[in-house]
């Protein structure tokens, strides 16, 4: 635990809820043509204070970032929510494990959990350093795949994002991790 950041105070919470909030999030995004990527944060006490979503290929608005890389849902949700209040009793959902940018600006920001229901085997933050040996992660309780019906969800819903966006290696890693959702799709897409 750093000595400059308080123990985080962190309940316990129905972690399916806010994975089906970010869920729903990520339909939205893909409806509106961006990623399928959504996230909320959650305070101590339960209630959600901010929601955000992919909005990578949207416009840029006073209350949106978009029309940038660095749209992620958790960017989108950090920069609706501005300056925390006790960031280590806030607890992080998203929809897909989010890459170094999004994982490290939770840590940066003291976000006292990050929750996911999808590992993403190539965007994510895990593949290039194990999130618990990252120092600025030392403080931040991470969550990975709580619930494996979430789980079939998340990756049934990105598996498409990932074959159009990764190369081919990160494709691979989709295909090994989640053999069955990138099966379905390879067969739907056979059959067009």
């Amino acid at each position: 635990m750093s000595e400059d950041r308080p123990a985080p105070r962190l309940p316990d919470l129905d972690h399916a809820r806010y994975l089906r909030e970010a869920l729903d999030l990520a339909r939205e995004g893909q409806a509106a043509g961006s990623s399928p990527v959504g996230a909320v944060l959650v305070d101590h006490a339960g209630e959600i204070i901010a929601r955000g979503r992919n909005r990578v290929g949207e416009p840029q608005t006073p209350e949106h970032v978009g029309d940038a890389s660095v749209a992620h849902a958790e960017m989108d949700l950090f920069f609706q929510v501005g300056q925390l209040d006790e960031p280590h009793t806030l607890t992080l959902y998203t929809s897909l494990e989010p890459c170094l940018m999004c994982g490290g600006a939770s840590a940066l920001l003291g976000v006292g959990r990050i929750v996911w229901a999808t590992d993403d085997p190539w965007g994510g933050a895990g593949r290039l350093i194990r999130w618990t040996d990252h120092p600025a992660m030392q403080d931040t309780q991470v969550v990975p795949t709580p619930d494996a019906e979430l789980e079939h969800q998340g990756a049934a819903l990105f598996a498409p994002e990932a074959k159009r966006a990764f190369p081919d290696e990160g494709w691979a890693l989709w295909q090994r991790r989640y053999p069955q959702e990138t099966a379905a799709l390879e067969d739907a897409q056979a059959s067009q």
